[in-house]
């Protein structure tokens, strides 16, 4: 099966059976029964990721995706995918952090192609504290990052308390693509040359630029650009 005909699959099984709006608290009390990444604060792209997984494994069959370097994708059945969740009323939008490019490069020489499902949508953000609360509460212990932050005398970040998907996107990325999306602009580097606290480099990663949706459909024309 080639991507565009396992994509259409992908596609249409995820618009059928992923709800419309994610409530925090419920999202994690799933991933929480699952032991699935739960103490995470952006709970948005943990729960899509588990979510999607689990829609396709019950559904199509398929595996974990293939580890190449540091990243392991999500799914595998023919072809690899990546999924993403993307906030548009954040501070990063338009731009989509994807994955490390080492990794990606090597998924497209070894699959000939990198395949992302994206969920878009707004979050309801956690104005009263009241969501970062309950959180708190229920992972019980203060991790380290958190007291590293707390000495640091850090700002917590807004918790996002809900999550109303607007669009599913889906896109097909290879060696032309991603040398295009570079010389026309929708794709660019993210944490390239920057370091970590301890003066290590940064692995960067691609980044996609969402408002400019004619790449969506390049190499994946039997699809909808959006479902609304």
């Amino acid at each position: 099966m080639n991507y565009e005909e396992e994509g259409n699959q992908i596609y249409s099984l995820i618009i059928r059976n992923l709800e419309r709006y994610l409530d925090g608290k419920e999202c994690i009390h799933e991933i929480k029964e699952a032991n699935y990444q739960w103490k995470q604060m952006e709970w948005i792209g943990w729960y899509i990721e588990y979510k999607l997984k689990k829609i396709l494994f019950n559904h199509l069959g398929g595996e974990d995706g293939p580890k190449l370097g540091n990243t392991q994708f999500d799914y595998f059945k023919e072809n690899p995918w990546n999924f993403k969740a993307h906030i548009v009323n954040s501070s990063s939008h338009p731009w989509i952090i994807l994955n490390d490019c080492e990794a990606v490069d090597l998924c497209t020489e070894k699959y000939n192609g990198i395949g992302y499902f994206i969920v878009s949508g707004r979050a309801e953000y956690d104005d009263d504290g009241s969501f970062k609360e309950w959180h708190s509460k229920l992972k019980g212990k203060t991790s380290d990052y958190v007291k590293q932050r707390i000495r640091r005398g850090a700002k917590s970040r807004m918790r996002k308390k809900a999550f109303v998907i607007e669009n599913y996107s889906l896109l097909w990325l290879n060696k032309q693509l991603l040398s295009e999306g570079i010389s026309e602009g929708w794709i660019a580097y993210f944490q390239k040359g920057m370091r970590n606290a301890n003066g290590s480099p940064r692995r960067p990663k691609y980044l996609l630029k969402s408002s400019e949706p004619p790449y969506f459909i390049k190499n994946m024309n039997t699809l909808d650009n959006y479902f609304k």
